[in-house]
């Protein structure tokens, strides 16, 4: 394995004796874990050098040569850095982990433009004379709390975003559901997607994509359940959906049919992530605590 070192703007590879004589298009494909699409965008962005010096992507390595990418930051509507609280839970040079409030935006939208998490990022990443474009790997709802997986290079988004395609990457949620669940734990397995071409909401439909949910019952109350969710795949509002599908709807949900008479947002935090890092290869396992709505509504349900 050779030695690889990355910053948030490039990474260097020292080619191990065993690649001798690969393409270097083949070690960043198969050893870096560049897309072919990156790729052909590192090389005409002028970003690829091998000894500091231009090569072609058919160029031949040898032991001992250092490769070096430089990433380009594309050119995108900026985030305004705003100057807010974030609740960090890890941080090193290629990754920033953050325990999202409820009733915040992941990312600005157009008539959104400030007080989303985004831009509290940026203004983060500006004091400590970073650069870097913002790309969450992970999303969640607005009013969904929890953690927050971000990357500080398209390297690192890229190779955090196969995680959580195959699975590598673990996600486990905690929520409050309605009515007492029968089961202490199941895989919830249905196509999840848009009734209607116009429907604002999901559900369960022949037509949508493949969704699988783990779910491990916690607690039982007497008109509800405290629920443990695993994620195996990541489809837009796919908890709320399969939990509806059950005739479990999450309590404060009134998008899909819960009550907002004990809480005022959806029942849901994003509680615990597990994953790989891309540079130090370490197991990273880390949990944001139930934030305090979510406490006082599972101390009124245990009365």
């Amino acid at each position: 394995m050779g030695i690889m070192e990355c910053s948030n703007m490039h990474i260097e590879y020292r080619v191990p004796d065993n690649y001798d004589n690969q393409k270097v298009s083949q070690i960043l494909n198969n050893h870096l874990k560049f897309s072919r699409g990156e790729i052909r965008k590192i090389k005409r962005c002028g970003g690829l050098v091998v000894n500091d010096q231009p090569v072609r992507l058919n160029w031949l390595v040898k032991e001992g040569d250092l490769i070096r990418v430089d990433f380009q930051e594309e050119d995108d509507q900026p985030v305004i850095p705003q100057d807010m609280p974030l609740n960090i839970i890890f941080e090193d040079e290629h990754i920033l982990v953050v325990n999202k409030p409820a009733n915040m935006l992941v990312h600005p939208l157009s008539y959104h433009v400030l007080n989303t998490l985004a831009n509290g990022v940026i203004f983060h990443w500006q004091l400590q004379g970073h650069n870097s474009k913002f790309r969450a790997v992970s999303r969640l709802d607005k009013d969904t709390s929890g953690i927050i997986l971000i990357a500080k290079s398209s390297y690192i988004c890229h190779q955090l975003t196969g995680q959580m395609k195959s699975g590598l990457c673990r996600r486990e949620y905690l929520a409050v559901a309605h009515n007492r669940m029968a089961m202490d734990s199941g895989i919830i397995d249905f196509p999840i997607g848009r009734p209607h071409d116009h429907s604002l909401i999901f559900g369960v439909t022949p037509r949508g994509k493949a969704a699988i949910t783990h779910y491990t019952l916690l607690q039982r109350f007497a008109s509800g359940s405290l629920v443990k969710l695993r994620l195996e795949t990541g489809r837009t509002h796919q908890i709320r959906v399969h939990m509806k599908h059950l005739g479990h709807p999450l309590m404060g949900d009134d998008l899909y049919g819960g009550s907002l008479e004990l809480i005022g947002r959806q029942a849901l935090h994003s509680w615990r992530l597990e994953f790989s890092h891309p540079v130090t290869k370490e197991n990273i396992r880390l949990e944001a605590p139930l934030p305090a709505d979510m406490t006082s509504l599972i101390h009124k349900l245990e009365k």
